[in-house]
């Protein structure tokens, strides 16, 4: 899975490093450009699927279906990695071992837990397109935070990178293929990326 080149480079990166609404704002432009590096992409889940668009996240009364990006994004990189999950059910797993803040903002160890420590996150203070790429390189999925027109906050699942940009799984996007990110956004917030261990 990761190679000794991509644990280096990430290292290197780090060392030199020293929750949210979700709504939909219309069409996107889909990526049509070759990918340069692209992880497994294995699950596309819309936080608005009737399935479970109306559990709530912990203990607060937020519905998957209006803020459940984070959840679907991680539910999203799960199944790429080798977990059987979908949004409803880790919402449920993330319930039982407190992975949720009383306002049901997501806890990062949560995940953890809820994989039974086999997935790991990683956390970054920097934001920027080197941060996404240190993850990629070693087989994690990056999760980014960006803000959508109308001001809310937004989570999506970057996939891989192309020539035009990276390209992301949004869970308020219907779409056959990933999406640019460039289509959704000029600017990440945060990033927090899930993987395994090797």
């Amino acid at each position: 899975m990761r190679n000794c080149t991509a644990l280096i480079y990430m290292f290197f990166l780090l060392v030199s490093l020293g929750l949210s609404g979700c709504t939909s704002t219309g069409p996107t432009q889909l990526s049509q450009t070759k990918p340069i590096f692209q992880l497994a992409d294995r699950a596309q889940f819309l936080q608005t699927d009737k399935r479970w668009a109306r559990q709530t996240l912990g203990g607060s009364y937020e519905a998957l279906s209006s803020d459940g990006c984070l959840v679907t994004a991680a539910a999203m990189a799960l199944v790429n990695l080798g977990f059987r999950t979908d949004p409803g059910d880790l919402t449920n797993r993330l319930k039982s071992l407190d992975g949720f803040t009383k306002n049901g903002w997501l806890v990062w160890s949560g995940v953890e837990r809820a994989t039974g420590g086999r997935a790991k996150t990683l956390f970054y203070n920097r934001k920027d397109d080197d941060t996404v790429r240190a993850c990629l390189a070693a087989d994690y999925y990056p999760l980014v935070k960006f803000d959508l027109p109308g001001g809310r906050t937004h989570w999506a699942l970057v996939i891989g990178e192309s020539q035009s940009g990276f390209f992301v799984r949004d869970p308020i996007v219907n779409s056959k293929r990933p999406i640019a990110l460039s289509s959704r956004t000029d600017k990440i917030d945060a990033i927090r990326c899930i993987g395994v261990e090797a």
